[in-house]
């Protein structure tokens, strides 16, 4: 974790009352939307001489309330997305059930004012909050006088007439399009996790694998061949990364492993992280081993083309 940002445990008991210029919301992916109202608040917190933060929730709450199951990113990722852009100061709570019992104006009274100390609100202009969400960006307007701060609504950001949102992301991730999740997140994305032990096959076919054990409920993209780029102590890797049951086998575990190019050394036990780059196939069953190595010398031929023409 930097060491230049503040992180604030509310439910702890962490009290941090200096002037803030907060962002509320979810931030699965701190996509572009995200991106845009971050930029506001750094804008708004250089001007007014405010400190950039933002409240997280320890879990989703799409994942606490059971209506979501897997997320683009975890609590650590956005920590460190949102650092990189430039927030300062993290304030962190459970979505707990005396969380969710707040009424609108007990959320901006015990929280936005008393624990937070915000002189200034960023939010999406689809914005709820409190008991049954029944706050919204209006209710926020309505207090500002009584609790002494300024709400700033940002539009959304949107691809035509199509509005780019967590939820459409985790639907183009789970079709395979990377291509257009890399466009919505502005970056690559990115899943991570610790390097376990697996059959074996892919040393027997002289394509070493590095079987990933996920740290986190990522949403996983559908099952196939990707160009990815991985991350083992900060060196970077370009590798092959199938996502599936290994059909030709005849497994039934869905597993993610990365033959990693120009690579020969003992990663076991260690955490790395992976960037999805390109989709190049689907998982297919093939008829021999002899037919899947063919593939598979094809599919790091291709890679090889691919990294020389658009990532070197």
């Amino acid at each position: 974790m930097r060491d230049d940002i503040k992180i604030i445990d509310l439910d702890k008991g962490d009290i941090d009352l200096s002037e803030k210029c907060v962002s509320l919301g979810n931030f699965d992916g701190v996509h572009k939307g995200h991106q845009k109202l971050m930029k506001v608040n750094i804008e708004l917190s250089e001007r007014l001489n405010l400190t950039p933060s933002v409240l997280l929730f320890k879990e989703n709450t799409k994942l606490t309330v059971g209506d979501e199951e897997e997320y683009i990113t975890s609590l650590d990722d956005k920590i460190e997305i949102l650092a990189a852009m430039g927030i300062k100061t993290f304030t962190l709570i459970e979505f707990s059930e005396k969380f969710r019992s707040l009424s609108p104006e007990d959320f901006v009274e015990k929280i936005i004012k008393e624990r937070l100390n915000a002189k200034a609100l960023v939010v999406g202009i689809d914005y709820k909050f409190g008991k049954y969400a029944a706050g919204n960006v209006d209710t926020l307007r309505s207090f500002e006088e009584a609790y002494d701060f300024k709400t700033h609504v940002v539009e959304f950001e949107v691809d035509g007439d199509y509005k780019i949102s967590s939820r459409n992301i985790r639907k183009v991730l789970k079709e395979g399009n990377i291509r257009k999740a890399k466009e919505y997140l502005e970056r690559p994305y990115r899943i991570k996790g610790e390097v376990v032990h697996g059959f074996k096959r892919g040393r027997e076919l002289n394509f070493p694998t590095a079987n990933l054990k996920l740290d986190f409920n990522y949403v996983i993209p559908t099952d196939g061949v990707y160009l990815t780029e991985v991350d083992i102590d900060g060196e970077k890797f370009f590798g092959l990364t199938n996502i599936g049951t290994n059909p030709t086998f005849e497994n039934d575990e869905r597993k993610i492993e990365t033959y990693i190019l120009d690579f020969n050394r003992d990663i076991y036990g260690k955490k790395i992280s992976i960037d999805f780059l390109e989709f190049f196939r689907g998982d297919y069953k093939f008829d021999s081993r002899e037919g899947l190595i063919k593939q598979m010398e094809m599919d790091k031929a291709l890679a090889h083309q691919v990294i020389n023409e658009k990532y070197l």
